[in-house]
């Protein structure tokens, strides 16, 4: 009987004591999720265009990528729609007007970034042709869209990914400077 009872004591105290670490374990992966979910933040355009058009461009632009990184789908959404409205004010010729409605007409994110791959080939072309001074990085992701890989734009050159956003965010190299 005496050895039942100093059984359960010594089963109750390593209960107890268990549920200690247990509770540690929850506070740290509490304080490893609130990292990982700040909000990305460009860093400001270094780069300067012949043209304030293309400049506006390319900022609406790095807004709705840097909703993309964030994995924001409403914040694209709303970037888009800026986008949209300020190249219809505009007299270039964008010929990825179709992609960027297609971002505004879409709910999900991972839609959204297969339409700002066409978002971001005629961007590329804009700021080629425009830049004046100043670098932008050309970046490539290799695993997007199942390995066929797709590319963005970006002021900085450490890599924020806006295809993969926070699942992969660093995923990805430069693959050439434009200036």
């Amino acid at each position: 009987m005496k050895r039942i009872y100093i059984s359960v004591v010594l089963l109750a105290l390593v209960a107890c004591g268990d549920s200690k670490s247990k509770q540690q374990t929850v506070e740290v992966s509490q304080q490893e999720t609130a990292h990982k979910t700040e909000a990305y933040s460009s860093e400001e355009r270094n780069a300067a265009f012949k043209n304030p058009e293309v400049a506006q461009v390319y900022d609406d632009y790095n807004l709705l990528k840097t909703a993309l990184v964030n994995t924001d789908a409403e914040a694209a959404k709303n970037a888009a729609q800026v986008m949209l409205k300020n190249s219809e004010a505009s007299t270039l010729e964008l010929g990825f007007v179709k992609a960027i409605q297609g971002i505004v007409d879409e709910d999900d994110v991972n839609i959204q970034r297969e339409h700002f791959e066409a978002v971001t080939v005629g961007v590329k072309d804009l700021v080629e042709e425009n830049i004046v001074s100043g670098t932008l990085y050309y970046q490539y992701c290799p695993m997007a869209f199942d390995g066929k890989g797709a590319y963005w734009i970006s002021n900085e050159e450490k890599i924020y990914n806006p295809y993969f956003g926070d699942v992969m965010l660093n995923c990805g190299t430069v693959d050439a400077e434009i200036n």
